[in-house]
C-alpha cells in the first residue's frame, strides 16, 4: 500500500471544513471504511452514519457558527499503515490558533481508515 501522507491529511481536514452536507458525506465515504471507528477521550463514533453526525456537530459549532477553519499543521508522519499528523483550529480574521490537535489514523489494506484516535493538545500561553 502506497498512501500520499499530505493527500490524505488534507482531505481529512477538508471534510471537517466542508459546508456542503453530500460533500462532507462522500468525503467521509472516501477516508473512511464503512464500519470505521473515530475516538475521542469522551466519544467512540462507529460506522459512515455516526461519523456524519459526529463531523457535522463539529462543523456546525465550530467552522459553521465560529468561523473557524482546520488546518493540517507541518508534515505527516506514517509507516506500516499507519498516519500521524497534527492540525490546528484557527481564527482567520484574527489568524490566531483556537486549537490544537492531533490524529493517528490505522489504515486497512486499501489505504482507508479503519480507526482514528483523535487528540486536543493543550495550547501553550506565552
Amino acid at each position: 500500500m502506497t498512501t500520499d501522507l499530505d493527500e490524505l491529511a488534507n482531505r481529512y481536514v477538508a471534510v471537517w471544513n466542508e459546508p456542503d452536507q453530500l460533500k462532507r458525506r462522500n468525503g467521509i465515504e472516501r477516508l473512511w471504511v464503512q464500519d470505521g471507528l473515530h475516538f475521542t477521550p469522551t466519544r467512540e463514533v462507529k460506522g459512515y452514519e455516526a461519523l456524519e453526525a459526529r463531523i457535522e456537530e463539529s462543523h456546525n459549532k465550530f467552522v459553521r457558527d465560529q468561523g473557524f477553519v482546520f488546518r493540517v499543521l507541518g508534515e505527516p508522519l506514517g509507516h506500516h499503515g499507519v498516519i500521524k499528523f497534527y492540525w490546528v483550529m484557527v481564527d482567520p480574521k484574527l489568524d490566531a490558533i483556537k486549537a490544537v490537535g492531533s490524529d493517528f489514523l490505522c489504515l486497512d489494506e486499501s489505504g482507508r481508515i479503519a480507526s482514528d484516535h483523535q487528540f486536543t493538545e493543550p495550547l501553550t500561553r506565552a
